[in-house]
């Protein structure tokens, strides 16, 4: 089994999904958390930080691997999370590929300064631009297993996951608008093994 060990700062952000790739396969890693100064020390480093961004996941006998979906997948792949055929796969896929959109869409009302613009970015979160999404995974699980791809745990589920913990614990409302997604957000945090992790992992915003 080789070594591995995850670099990002002390945040949930863009290696949360990883993290809780490797809390559900039960595999041990290293949750390297650097302070902004340490990030700028081996910013310049390439054989630290490739890209010069994090996360990166460094794996025992590899070069160390830039961009967090690209180590998302690489993970889910190795922890047989990543669908058993290449529909299912490609299910996946999308289903991720629509975390990035509502987080997108989410983030930048969560990190607008002004309280008016901030104001007006949820309303239009909210009436608008995630509604098809959401609406779409929401029927998808009322007709489904109560998972988004299967009957076990996949990417496609700790990605949504990550997603929802972040959109109800500050709007608290969406989760009301959409049930099948709040009950499937209790489901996975029910998780044994994620739900061991979410009770020692640092506390943080995002």
């Amino acid at each position: 089994m080789p070594q591995y060990k995850l670099v990002y700062f002390n945040v949930r952000g863009r290696a949360e999904i990883a993290r809780l790739l490797f809390a559900q396969a039960g595999v041990d890693y290293e949750d390297c958390r650097v302070t902004s100064d340490e990030f700028k020390a081996m910013k310049g480093d390439p054989t630290k930080c490739p890209l010069g961004q994090l996360p990166v996941l460094i794996v025992e006998g590899h070069p160390p691997m830039p961009q967090s979906h690209a180590i998302e997948r690489y993970l889910a792949r190795k922890f047989d999370m990543y669908g058993k055929t290449a529909e299912e796969t490609a299910r996946i896929d999308v289903t991720c590929e629509c975390v990035v959109d509502i987080l997108t869409s989410f983030m930048k009302m969560y990190f607008e300064k002004d309280e008016a613009k901030k104001a007006e970015l949820g309303k239009s979160f909210v009436e608008k631009d995630s509604v098809t999404i959401l609406t779409a995974m929401s029927k998808k699980l009322e007709k489904g297993s109560g998972l988004f791809v299967g009957d076990k745990v996949t990417l496609a589920d700790i990605a949504v996951f990550t997603m929802t913990e972040a959109i109800f614990k500050s709007m608290p409302n969406v989760a009301d608008m959409y049930p099948a997604l709040k009950k499937f957000n209790d489901r996975v945090r029910a998780e044994p093994k994620i739900k061991a992790w979410l009770e020692k992992r640092p506390e943080t915003n995002l």
